[in-house]
């Protein structure tokens, strides 16, 4: 799934640098976590740490990541969503959380500005979560599920309830 930046063209922050702590959750992700960390390694936002939650993979997901400048490796078992997050931002130390799912790639050098700047320029803003788009290669199921839940323009969600755990900002 490719990832498209929640404000377009914004290429540099507009305020402070806050480190930003990303935690992506991997399960058997050795075709994703590359292409993820390239993209995540090659933004234009640098002031950030890595921290990698993975459920037990039994592939080569943990060597491949191991290849980057991650901050560390927390490995689990009985995987739960929530639960994986929580030990990703207990070993973190950003101010602000990114959300990341491995097989979730960012799209263009400023995905990452563009999540921060959207919380520095509105404090009224508790979270904010972008767009996933299908890969070339995804099912037509797939492509349909995400032009229903994401649509093709961007929105300011007040009053319902769901938020993108695979790409957000906390």
């Amino acid at each position: 799934m490719l990832l498209k930046p929640v404000i377009k063209h914004e290429r540099t922050l507009k305020k402070s640098h806050p480190i930003v702590s990303l935690i992506i959750r991997t399960k058997n992700e050795e075709r994703w976590i590359p292409s993820c960390l390239d993209a995540v390694f090659g933004q234009n936002y640098k002031s950030f740490e890595v921290i990698i939650v993975d459920n037990e993979s039994t592939d080569k997901t943990t060597e491949k990541a191991l290849q980057y400048p991650i901050k560390k490796i927390v490995t689990i078992s009985n995987y739960l969503p929530g639960r994986a997050l929580n030990l990703g931002i207990e070993e973190s130390k950003g101010k602000y959380i990114v959300c990341l799912s491995a097989h979730c790639i960012p799209t263009g050098d400023a995905w990452l500005v563009s999540l921060v700047n959207a919380l520095e320029e509105d404090e009224t803003y508790a979270g904010v979560y972008g767009r996933q788009e299908p890969m070339s290669f995804s099912s037509l199921a797939d492509k349909r599920d995400l032009l229903l839940v994401f649509g093709l323009d961007r929105v300011t969600q007040v009053r319902d309830s769901f938020f993108h755990n695979a790409n957000s900002i906390i």
